[in-house]
């Protein structure tokens, strides 16, 4: 009779274990491609032959004047009376390959070479870094989105979505590629509208721009 009983309280236990077990493992398994989706992907450095690089002038559809040239960190690199924000980003973005050691291409000398053309693709920066003379890897900005949150003149953050590439200047290839989706960028402290652009701006390309993996960067 114990035996009996042994084996009916264990055939009772038994399926209330698998009830319990079946729904955790279809919820892993559900869970398991969205942690990978979520996961960041790695991003390689630049090839070695990007030595000089000459940074188009960013692709910022919509953008108007974000600040007087004052209120950047970037000395003559931000040499504009008033920077839209594709001055802002495309400064910021030399500012960055500075700091890493890239030779950077003036931007006198982009803007000559360009005939005030700006690339509004990866393609059209192809297209124009074969046609120019400029010796350099050619590097587009392309800013998906720039929403900033604000409160009057306050800015508490913005939400940046950027691509970046590096394109050579012989065969018209993208060489490397970075991918920021939308997300916001923290701002601290009281700023007003255009010293948050040029902050945000600088942030984001030290992110960006930190797999290049410049010899020289400064620590």
């Amino acid at each position: 009779m114990m035996t009996s009983r042994t084996s009916m309280h264990a055939c009772h236990r038994g399926p209330v274990r698998r009830k319990w077990r079946r729904p955790i493992g279809a919820l892993l398994i559900g869970l398991l491609p969205q942690a990978l989706s979520c996961a960041p992907v790695p991003v390689p450095p630049a090839p070695k032959s990007v030595q000089r690089v000459a940074v188009l002038p960013a692709h910022t559809p919509g953008s108007d004047t974000v600040a007087p040239a004052s209120a950047s960190s970037g000395g003559d690199l931000f040499n504009a009376p008033r920077l839209t924000l594709a001055d802002v980003v495309t400064a910021a973005a030399r500012l960055e390959l500075a700091r890493q050691g890239f030779q950077v291409v003036d931007p006198l000398s982009v803007e000559t070479a360009l005939h005030g053309r700006t690339p509004a693709s990866a393609q059209m920066a192809a297209q124009l870094a074969r046609e120019t003379q400029l010796d350099a890897t050619a590097m587009f900005i392309d800013v998906r989105q720039w929403e900033p949150n604000s409160t009057g003149m306050r800015t508490d953050a913005v939400i940046v979505a950027i691509d970046v590439s590096l394109i050579d200047p012989q065969t018209g290839k993208v060489v490397w590629e970075v991918h920021r989706s939308p997300k916001p960028v923290p701002l601290y402290g009281v700023l007003l509208q255009g010293q948050a652009a040029v902050f945000v701006a600088e942030t984001v390309m030290r992110e960006l721009l930190a797999p290049l993996g410049g010899k020289d960067a400064a620590a």
